[in-house]
């Protein structure tokens, strides 16, 4: 994965700031963070997600059966293709690691994965939602955010509500119009589907979060290989297929949507700075 920068909080309402955010952040201190990211080619499955809308298995001369297998929501086997990472290492350190090298160290866990027909890696994750498509061109964020802080609401779908108004903003600075579906997570523009959100909390410490569709090759979004997050029926778009010509890059995106994600959620972004 390409990361591109990484972020600090800090809350507006109570006027809270810190000059040593990482630091503190490392030593367990309530600080926030969001990570902006450009990843490889990838299709995960979330924790409770269905590998029958890997249409792709159905034509497998075993039906399938042995990704499906790797796959399972309940196998926990040393063959299984699943991103769950193990943070008990950090008992056993001598001295805290930076960023880069942590990022380093957690990806080499990675169990070997099941491969889609173009070669992409497939991994079962513990977000919520269906199976998605991640790589080049599009914008992934993720915000590590405490729903405990009093700027918050400990309630998954009032951040869920508020991470798709982000997109919502977002898009309309590019003369983008987009909306919420009431039954299907995520943003939408008409019928077609041009951004992912698929959340997971623990102790109300959020992880995961939204995937915006920049210019990424939709091919990877083929219904012969996936059905996207798991919605007969409806199509995938992105900024580049709207915006012609006149799209704008990652970066660009990213940065809108930092700021309506300050506006939106009520905080102060600092501390800007790459990890990779």
């Amino acid at each position: 994965m390409r990361t591109m920068q990484q972020q600090t909080l800090n809350e507006t309402n109570d006027g809270i700031g810190d000059t040593n955010a990482e630091e503190n952040a490392i030593d367990g201190d309530n600080n926030d963070l969001i990570l902006l990211f450009e990843h490889e080619p990838v299709y995960t499955l979330g924790r409770g997600a269905s590998e029958d809308h890997l249409t792709f298995l159905n034509a497998e001369s075993d039906g399938g059966a042995e990704k499906r297998r790797r796959l399972g929501r309940k196998y926990r086997g040393k063959d299984a293709s699943r991103l769950n990472i193990d943070q008990s290492y950090r008992a056993t350190l001598q001295q805290t690691l930076s960023a880069e090298r942590e990022v380093d160290h957690l990806c080499n866990q990675r169990t070997t994965p099941v491969y889609a027909p173009n070669g992409s890696p497939i991994y079962r994750i513990e977000r919520g939602g269906e199976v998605t498509y991640h790589g080049p061109g599009q914008l992934v964020m993720y915000p590590l955010l405490n729903l405990k802080h009093p700027a918050f609401e400990q309630d998954l779908h009032w951040y869920l509500r508020q991470i798709e108004e982000v997109i919502i903003q977002t898009l309309s600075e590019f003369n983008i119009q987009s909306n919420r579906d009431k039954i299907n997570t995520g943003v939408w523009v008409g019928q077609d589907k041009i951004a992912a959100v698929g959340v997971s909390s623990a102790r109300w410490i959020t992880t995961h979060g939204l995937a915006i569709n920049v210019n990424p090759n939709l091919d990877h979004f083929d219904k012969d290989i996936m059905t996207p997050c798991g919605i007969e029926g409806r199509g995938v778009t992105s900024l580049a297929n709207i915006l012609g010509t006149k799209c704008p890059t990652v970066e660009e995106v990213g940065e809108v949507a930092l700021r309506h994600f300050s506006d939106v959620f009520r905080v102060d972004l600092a501390n800007t700075r790459p990890i990779r």
